[in-house]
């Protein structure tokens, strides 16, 4: 009996890998950056998630669980063709969308081990999720926002049956069971950032990457609608306006900040170069945005709230140059005195 507790214990486990300690990423790009890091970027509606146990909002149904442990009690305890190829039966049917190629090796297994070895692997990889696509932003390597000449072809799909998959308009995409893992909804549309995992044909996301429901992607549609259409006013400049000098160093412009020290709301900031002017307010964090920008030298002022019925200058204007398809970021410090 002692040979079937690791089995029961691995999976009692990823039963609630959400309950785990929270996640800890090592990085948090900005959407700018985030886009160019990735290798696809789409907006999809799950069809389904496999094995669905490990997923949250259907970690309570233990009878998957239950079905491989019996299956794996059975084939231990009662060695015979039968048993094993019950075990057989109930693994694939846990993986209800196994790829052929996956499901020639169980088939072919001789020994409860190599079954066992062989659903490990699947675990290890995590869920499967996979979504009907409605718009593909970004498929494979992108030149630094310069248009995809490849982005109508259909995005590489991860299995032997990828034509088909492609055709039908799906998208297999791969997240860990552990704690890392995004919370994908069966009928809920996302926007999904993803990376083609090394040495291997699948894709994979976690919740350290932008992916996230559609709902609540504005920022990063407004990105990739650029992005996608018109590559060539594609660049980004985006940023902060504060009081206090030391937040200028408080920032990694790669990553994306929440907050900053002594933030600057409600100042009204003006973009100008030969071929555009263009404004906007600080948010409540001091934040602002411009999207939809072409490469070109331009300058920054930033006025006070009641801008342009009045018209007093905090600071500016400051030049910069911004190339073609770029994420540039900004802090902006402003005179305590005037704001």
């Amino acid at each position: 009996m002692l040979g079937v507790l690791p089995v029961l214990c691995l999976l009692s486990l990823m039963l609630y890998p959400w309950a785990a300690r929270a996640c800890e990423c090592s990085t948090s790009f900005s959407a700018c950056n985030e886009v160019k890091k990735s290798d696809l970027i789409f907006i999809g509606t799950v069809e389904s998630i496999e094995p669905l146990f490990l997923n949250r909002w259907h970690g309570t149904n233990q009878s998957a669980v239950q079905s491989v442990n019996e299956a794996y009690f059975e084939a231990q305890l009662h060695p015979s063709d039968n048993t094993l190829g019950r075990l057989k039966d109930t693994y694939i049917a846990t993986f209800p969308n196994m790829e052929p190629e996956e499901k020639k090796l169980v088939q072919a297994a001789r020994t409860v081990r190599e079954v066992t070895s062989l659903f490990y692997s699947s675990l290890d990889r995590g869920m499967r999720v996979r979504l009907k696509v409605g718009t593909f932003f970004k498929q494979g390597d992108h030149d630094d926002g310069k248009e995809n000449a490849d982005k109508d072809k259909p995005a590489p799909a991860v299995s032997s049956d990828k034509e088909d998959k492609e055709e039908a308009g799906f998208s297999d995409v791969w997240t860990t069971s552990g704690d890392c893992a995004y919370d994908f909804q069966i009928g809920e549309t996302y926007l999904v950032y993803a990376n083609e995992e090394e040495g291997s044909d699948y894709f994979f996301t976690s919740s350290c990457m932008r992916t996230r429901r559609l709902s609540d992607a504005g920022e990063d549609l407004a990105y990739l609608y650029f992005y996608k259409d018109q590559p060539a006013k594609s660049a980004r400049l985006e940023g902060f306006t504060t009081s206090q000098r030391s937040s200028q160093l408080a920032v990694d412009p790669l990553h994306d900040p929440v907050a900053i020290p002594s933030p600057v709301s409600g100042v009204v900031l003006q973009l100008r170069s030969d071929q555009l002017t263009r404004h906007a307010e600080t948010a409540g964090a001091g934040r602002f945005i411009f999207d939809g920008l072409p490469a070109g030298d331009y300058q920054i002022s930033v006025f006070a709230s009641g801008y342009p019925r009045t018209n007093q200058l905090l600071t500016g204007p400051r030049g910069l140059r911004i190339k073609e398809g770029s994420c540039t970021n900004q802090i902006l410090v402003l005179p305590k005195t005037g704001i």
